[in-house]
Parts: C-alpha cells; structure tokens; sequence
C-alpha cells in the first residue's frame, strides 16, 4: 500500500486552482475545492456548475436534424400518419410521449407503437413495420432505438415507407448507419467537442426543440414547453445519464416544470407514488416514479404509462394509476423471489469469494431480469448480466455495472459468444444461446478481472472531503445541495467524519438500522445508519473509537429544517494517533524550539516509532516544523491546520480501519 494514499479526493486539489475559484466566486475554500476535485478548474466553469447556467446545445447541431424536421414537415404539410416507435422502459415511454406531445400540439395524424418485451422484443423489429404499414403509415419515426434496426428499416423501406432514427444507444460499429431519411443521435454532433450523452428522451427533445424552431405554431397549450422539458427530465434521470452539462440543467429545469405541472395523468401517477410535487427531486423520481413506469412494460404493456402521461381526463387517469400501481406491486413480489434466486447461483458459482463478473440464469420473466442485475450490483459492487430462461435456446437478458465500468465495451469482447446485444456503459440487453451460456460466464468474468479497478480497491478514496462535526451546519447542507442533481460523473457529495467517539448507539426500525451519536472535541452529531453491516449492529459499542463516511441529507419534521448524517460506510478504529497526543508533542515543541527525534520518542509513554514518524511526518507536512538533520524545528508562522489535511496521517489512519463485516 502506498502510504501517501489520500482518503479523500480533496486531499490532491491543487491549492492554487481552489483559491481562484474561491476568490472568483466568493465562496468557501471548501467548497472551492469539492469543485476542483470534480475537474472543475475555472471560475467559468464553476459559476456555470454551482447556479445551474449550463449551456442548451443548437438541436440544429446535430448531424442530419435538419433533414428529419424537414421531413416531418412534409408528412404534416400532407396530412401523412407518423407513427412513433417507441420502448418500454421509462426513457423510451418519456420519448414517446414527447414527441407524441409535439406531433399533437402541431395538428399531426399520428399513433405511436411501444413493442411488448417478451412478444416483440427491443426496438424497431420487421413486426412492428408491418403493423405500422397495416395503419397506413407513410413515415416512422423511432425514439429510443433504430440504430440497429437495419432489416426492420429495410423492410419499410420496402413497403414504401420512410423511416427517421432518432436514440442514444450505441450503434453497431462494424455495420454502417441505418439507410433512411436522417438518423439523429447524441453522438453525431457538428462539434463532437461540445456533445453530451443524450437519453432517448432527451435526443427526442431536441427533435422537438428543432421543430418549434422551424414552426413556431401559435395554437398550443401556454405550458406546452415545460412539459416537454419535464419529460426529458424523467428520461435522463430514469436512464441514468452522466449529471454534467446540459444533462444536469435539464434536469433541475425539468424538475421545477413538473413541480408545477398539474396534468391529471401526471397527478394521479404522483399521487400513487406518494410523492409531494413541492418536494420533487431526482431521487423522487428514480425511487418512486420510474419504478411504477417500468412496470407497465416489465409486466404488461408499456402503453399504459404511455396512455397516462398524455391523458387529460381525471377519470381515465385515476383507472390508469391504479392499473399501474397494481403492475408494480405484482412487480415487486416477482422481482425479491428472483433476487433471492439469483444470489443464491452467484454463492454457488463463487463459493468463498466475491465473483467479479456475474452471469445467472433462471426462470424469470424477462421484464424483471434488469431490476435484479441493479441488485446484485448494488450487492455485489460488480457487474451482473440476467438471463430469463423461456425454455428457448437463445436466453434474452439484461445487465447493469457499476459507475465507472463500460458494460457496453465488455460485451463487444464477448460478442463471439453472444447472439445479440445492445445499449450502453451503464445497462445492456443480450441474447445468449443455451449452448454457449457457460462459456460467456467464464469469458464475462475474465473480462471484468483484466479491467482496472472493476471490483472496487481497498486502497481507493473513500470520501469527497473530510468534514469536522464542528461543520455540520445548514450553511453546509446548502452548499452541497448546489451540487445536485446527483448521478454519474455527480454522485452526491461524500464526507469522511472521524476519528470520532461514539457516546451511544441505538437499534432503529427493525433492528436492521442504527443511530449513532458521535463526539469529536466538543462537537456531537448523530448519524443513522441504514442496513448496516451485520458487524456494527453487534459489536458497535459506547466508547468505541470510528471513522465513517457520510452524506448529508435534510431532515423537515414540523416546519424545522436540520441535516440528517447518513451513513454509507463505516470502520473501527484501532488504537491510532488521536489528537491530544498530537497536542503533547506540540506543545514542547513550541516550548523547546529545537527537538531531536530522540527526545521527540520518550514523551509519551507507550508510543511506537512508527506513531512517532507518523506525528513528526504530520507536524513537518502542515507546516507545524522543519527537519535539520535529525532535529525538528518549530516554523513561527504556522497557521491553524487540521491534522487530516496530511496525508501522512490519511495514511496512518487507512492502516488502523477495523472494517465492520
């Protein structure tokens, strides 16, 4: 282990890019540097990431925009039927009803097609062409997929139809574009500089934003825009998009549009999700709302989420809700029994171990198999891939990772065992012969082994920042919330709180859950602790010395506002260096002026020369002292430092974590 390993990511922000951005902005040092590690390193830039003034990209940008809006001109011009192809999950739901919305609000004759997962399968298949063809379509328009379509595309083509591609999946490098009237993707940009991975929805959106540039009709609805904005938002947040640039101000603008939105489909899914529109975040709409879309096309047909976020009726809203909230429980119940299932095939595959890429296959029905790769991610904190065995010989599935790790480009090295697969870093679908299942396990799991990092390091940073408990302030708590809404290449802010001293520990809910309360100097904060580890709920103890990591979270109970700590990880500290040892040496050092290293080890009983190096380490490090030939000198100027600012005693503290098991 390296000892100048940070335990934070604060700890390597260049000193000077922090205070320029500190004094540019007027702004904490702290908070200067939360931005800094996040590879924010100009005023700009940080003034543009604190106060949400990301820049909208042209729609017109995009290669062959220009050609699809003016296509779609010619079919409303003409009184043509569009018919939208859309997807089944919540960005492809978001899509459709966003271009639906458009086509609507521009007088079109249009229907829209979300295939059925397990009767149709992903995408723009030779099925659904006809289908289209059978309602006397003259131009298809696909959102959230196409970019593989090329034999659907083909037989359109051939039936007399055009077809416009609008999605964010990744294309099939060996295989060129589609062969249609314009394929608009996120990816093909006029300045590939400036480009952002787009959800399906959000890509749909700027088809949109495209059309009112050339149309501008005057009969629309006043709120027309925002709710096309509010979808793109559930969109990217549904489809776990990276949280920078355009992403993130769509988001925090979507959200506040569906704040205020009051259409009854989108009411009555709120009101079955339990989820206050004053209160509505992204962490709202990723646990409540996108669960309950998703349901429809897991279980069922996506049309119906689909048919509640364009209703306009109360009535039919409301039957609609309930048909949706029914879905997700029935959802729910298939879902844990799979879970249970699936974990119990990955301990018999890796007995003893923690597998590094998973592969199981079972008995599931199709549309639950993402859900219980999220979990055995979650679990795990490795990449998974679901099987749903149909009794069929080819086993169709889905996978998820964790942030950082491509799925995507996994699969394309294992694409010789695999009968198909599409999607992106974050999430894919595939299709594996019978035959071949156990051999792509091997391969997926020899895959995640070679790359870097994949299951997570012991010696990584653990935390954004430290955070004395003297700075647990609503001050604070505002600060970190200008850095929402959280996601890939944003995850919400981490701190490391420690070593502290727990003065009482308490079982919460079932037992499954704890309250700590914690001291450090004079300060006190309590922490919950969510499931935590079996080993902390048993052996947390008053009097034990910790460190954990934390986020900082609002807590309103009865008009008054306080910040809640919440645990994510947690260790036992094992007799490190604490601060009034530290106090000791430095009080002689200012009082002698000069020490030797020698006299430095006889003033306090029971120090090892290894604690010593790490005091002397410290003290020399924050500027507290020089060291001339063995002797240490104390520096006058030294300015009030904090001892985990050293990364000497980052280091000693990493190799005294008791972790909790």
């Amino acid at each position: 282990m390296s000892t100048q390993t940070p335990l934070w990511l604060t700890a390597s922000v260049p000193e000077d890019l922090a205070m320029a951005i500190a004094k540019a902005l007027d702004v904490p040092r702290r908070v200067a540097r939360w931005l800094v590690a996040r590879s924010i390193k100009t005023p700009e830039e940080a003034r543009r990431f604190l106060y949400a003034r990301e820049q909208y990209s042209d729609p017109f940008d995009f290669k062959e925009m220009r050609q699809a809006v003016e296509r779609i001109q010619t079919a409303l011009a003409g009184g043509e039927h569009i018919v939208i192809v859309g997807d089944y999950d919540v960005d492809g739901v978001t899509a459709s009803a966003i271009l639906a919305s458009e086509l609507a609000a521009q007088g079109a004759n249009w229907t829209c097609l979300i295939p059925e997962r397990v009767a149709d399968g992903y995408g723009l298949s030779e099925g659904l062409v006809e289908r289209a063809a059978e309602q006397g379509a003259c131009l298809i328009i696909t959102v959230d997929n196409g970019i593989r379509a090329h034999e659907a595309i083909a037989l359109a083509l051939d039936l007399g139809m055009e077809v416009i591609v609008t999605d964010h999946h990744e294309p099939d490098d060996k295989t060129p574009l589609p062969m249609c009237s314009a394929v608009v993707h996120w990816s093909r940009h006029e300045r590939p500089n400036d480009s952002i991975v787009l959800s399906g929805a959000g890509v749909a959106w700027k088809l949109c934003q495209a059309i009112e540039q050339v149309s501008r009709p005057k009969a629309k609805p006043s709120d027309h825009a925002d709710w096309l904005l509010g979808l793109a938002s559930l969109g990217a947040i549904s489809d776990i998009m990276p949280m920078r640039g355009e992403n993130r101000r769509l988001i925090r603008e979507g959200l506040a549009a569906l704040s205020l939105c009051r259409r009854p489909g989108w009411l009555a899914l709120c009101e079955k999700a339990r989820v206050n529109l004053d209160e509505l975040t992204a962490t709202g709409v990723a646990w409540r709302i996108a669960p309950r879309m998703n349901a429809a096309g897991r279980m069922a047909s996506a049309m119906v989420a689909f048919d509640l976020l364009l209703s306009h009726n109360r009535t039919e809203a409301a039957e609609l809700a309930d048909a949706l909230e029914q879905l997700n429980t029935t959802r729910k119940k298939v879902t844990e029994s799979a879970v249970e299932e699936a974990k119990a095939q990955v301990e018999a595959h890796s007995p003893g171990g923690r597998p590094s890429g998973i592969v199981v296959a079972g008995p599931w029905p199709l549309g639950v198999v993402g859900i219980v790769a999220a979990k055995l991610v979650d679990h795990y904190n490795c990449p998974a891939i679901v099987l749903a065995d149909a009794g069929e010989p080819v086993l169709r599935g889905s996978g998820r990772a964790p942030s950082g790790f491509s799925l995507h480009d996994a699969l394309e090295a294992c694409s010789s065992l695999l009968h198909h697969f599409g999607g992106h870093d974050a999430a894919v679908g595939c299709g594996v012969s019978r035959t071949q299942v156990e051999a792509f396990r091997e391969a997926f799991a020899a895959v995640v082994e070679a790359a870097p990092h994949a299951n997570g390091d012991s010696e990584d940073m653990v935390a954004d920042d430290f955070l004395p408990l003297e700075e647990v302030t609503l001050e604070t708590l505002e600060w970190t919330s200008r850095f929402a809404p959280h996601g890939p290449e944003n995850d919400p802010l981490r701190f490391f709180i420690g070593p502290a001293i727990v003065k009482s520990v308490a079982s919460l809910g079932d037992g499954s859950h704890l309250r700590l309360r914690l001291q450090e100097g004079k300060s006190e904060a309590d922490v919950v602790w969510f499931q935590a580890p079996d080993g902390a709920k048993s052996d947390i103890a008053s009097g034990d010395l910790v460190a954990v990591v934390v986020e900082l979270e609002e807590n309103v109970w009865r008009g008054n506002r306080r910040i809640q700590l919440r645990a994510v990880q947690g260790w036992r500290l094992k007799d490190p260096v604490l601060r009034d040892v530290f106090a000791v040496f430095y009080r002689h050092l200012l009082k002698a002026r000069v020490v030797s290293r020698d006299v430095f080890a006889t003033l306090v009983p029971g120090q090892t020369e290894a604690k010593v190096e790490v005091i002397l380490s410290t003290f020399v490090e924050l500027g507290f002292a020089e060291c001339h030939n063995g002797t240490y000198h104390v520096v006058e100027a030294a300015g009030p430092r904090d001892l985990r600012e050293a990364l000497s005693y980052q280091a000693h503290l990493r190799t005294h974590f008791v972790p909790f098991l």
